[in-house]
Order: C-alpha cells, then structure tokens, then sequence
C-alpha cells in the first residue's frame, strides 16, 4: 500500500495545474460529490488561477470557480502525463475524481479502499 503523500508532494502535483485551463471534470464516486451547483461540466474551459493544501485538504481556484477536496486519510494525488476521460475497465479501480486539462495531462485522485472518503465540494469563488 502506498504511504500517505506530504503536503509538499501534494503541492509539487498541484502546481502543475496553474496556468491550464479544465477540459473536464469527472466525480466517478457519485457518493463523493457535497454540492449540486456549480455542476463539474460548468467548469469547463476555466482556467486554473491558484491552488493550495493545507492539512489534507486541497484547494483549485480556477476563474470565478473553486474545487475543494479532502482526502480523508488515503486520499491520493496521482499525476497523469496524458489522460482521457476514464472508461470503466474490468478489474480496473476507479478513481474518486479526474480532472482533465487543456494541455492533454490530467490528475486523478484515488483511494485504496472500496468505502470512498474522499469529499469534492464545487462552489464559486
């Protein structure tokens, strides 16, 4: 299993994400999702403006739009080079959260367990 990222890894990933704009947001842990409105597809386009940790909660301000996570205790960030929109595949795990980038990369946040903690607050800024 792997061990618990830093706050200074989590921001060394976070900062990768400044400057891009939001090609997509995907929740694919439907349970994880703790606001109806701004919907992730209203992010679109955004551009990503600031982003902070402090504890094990993540902040991304992007235009007039913030999305706010907590890891809980297993929450990871994994930095994707390339990535597409996920596509459930048989015994794959699925992260928590993807979220893709104009510039093609995109940042997935997972979790080792099947009993998802992970909390994604969407609001405006």
């Amino acid at each position: 299993m792997p061990s618990i990222q830093t706050a200074q890894e989590i921001r060394d990933i976070l900062r990768r994400l400044e400057h891009d704009s939001i090609r997509a947001v995907q929740v694919l842990g439907i349970n994880s999702l703790k606001s109806i409105s701004p919907l992730p597809e209203d992010l679109i386009g955004a551009r990503v403006t600031r982003t902070a940790v402090d504890d094990r909660i993540l902040t991304i301000d992007a235009d007039a739009f913030r999305i706010s996570v907590d890891l809980q205790r297993t929450g990871r960030l994994v930095w994707l080079p390339s990535a597409d929109a996920y596509r459930a595949i048989a015994g794959d795990s699925r992260p928590t959260l993807r979220l893709l980038l104009a510039s093609g990369a995109g940042l997935d946040l997972t979790e080792p367990a099947k009993t998802k903690r992970i909390t994604v607050t969407l609001s405006t800024a």
